[in-house]
């Protein structure tokens, strides 16, 4: 019998996905794979949970939860090289990489999809020491999830985001950063940036046909110094994926980036929902850095 590996987060996404642990067991014993579970938490063992999965015959690993906790076991399997097939159930807050890689928000179908067997190798970002599989971000609204109170979380899920970054919206100062892409350097006053192996950030997903988990390269997002009353249009040409129609906007596809703070304040940059390394950043695309059920 088959045997896959489920992670949950039993605080993640309302706590919703703990009501249908049951069904997706059931789901996975229907197809004769039997199923090793692991909650969780914020003080846990999961380093020693997963490092000997290749040598344990295993099917794949799955994750339900958000982001942060895909990011978790993302740093694992990076660590130790695991090349067991991972796959997503959206059980988090805003399941940002999962839409990227169109995971239904239902549960047992994205079991179904899981059990397909389609398997390929997806890129991997890094940024000094720290993996992400989506995004690494610094400057306006990009840490909100970070600072996103626990309660209002649990209470209003993804509107908390929001509701966190208009409070910082009206506090926010540019700041100022030397890039250096592959086949460029520059310097610029900036609002923020995004650094996306995906393509969704906060519950927004920006769209256009150059975005990919498959092509090596991560997609540089760089929204400049403007008044704060210009941003609403910009980020409304990020979503539409018009990232030509703005002077304010900066594009890069590139596999190498490296970022330093050179004036100004900002916090430190956010890595798939959580705290990520400080400034300089040299960010990184590590192709094909692990296998995946999509």
């Amino acid at each position: 019998m088959k045997k896959v590996k489920l992670i949950y987060n039993s605080g993640a996404g309302q706590s919703k996905f703990t009501y249908s642990l049951d069904k997706v067991i059931e789901k996975f014993m229907q197809n004769d794979i039997e199923v090793i579970i692991y909650r969780a938490g914020q003080k846990d063992n999961l380093e020693e949970f997963l490092k000997d999965t290749d040598k344990e015959e295993i099917y794949g690993i799955v994750v339900a939860g958000g982001d942060g906790t895909i990011n978790r076991v993302v740093t694992i399997m990076m660590k130790y090289a695991i090349r067991t097939p991972l796959g997503v159930i959206p059980a988090g807050t805003s399941n940002d990489f999962a839409r990227h890689i169109n995971m239904p928000s239902s549960y047992l179908e994205s079991v179904d999809k899981i059990l397909g067997d389609n398997i390929h190798g997806v890129d991997v970002g890094k940024a000094n020491d720290k993996y992400f599989i989506n995004v690494c971000s610094a400057g306006l609204f990009t840490n909100s999830s970070q600072k996103a109170d626990p309660n209002l979380k649990q209470a209003l899920g993804k509107a908390s985001y929001f509701i966190t970054g208009a409070v910082e919206f009206f506090k926010f100062r540019p700041f100022s950063v030397e890039i250096e892409t592959d086949n460029e350097r520059f310097s610029e006053k900036i609002n923020l940036f995004l650094i996306f192996n995906g393509s969704s950030v906060g519950g927004m997903t920006y769209f256009t046909s150059d975005s990919s988990i498959h092509d090596g390269l991560l997609d540089l997002i760089i929204i400049k110094n403007c008044g704060l009353h210009e941003i609403p249009k910009i980020l409304g040409n990020v979503l539409a994926g018009n990232l030509e129609d703005s002077d304010n906007i900066i594009y890069r596809k590139t596999k190498k980036i490296r970022i330093d703070k050179i004036e100004g304040e900002c916090d430190r940059p956010d890595v798939d929902g959580d705290e990520g390394p400080e400034f300089p950043l040299n960010v990184t695309c590590i192709e094909n850095g692990i296998n995946m059920f999509l």
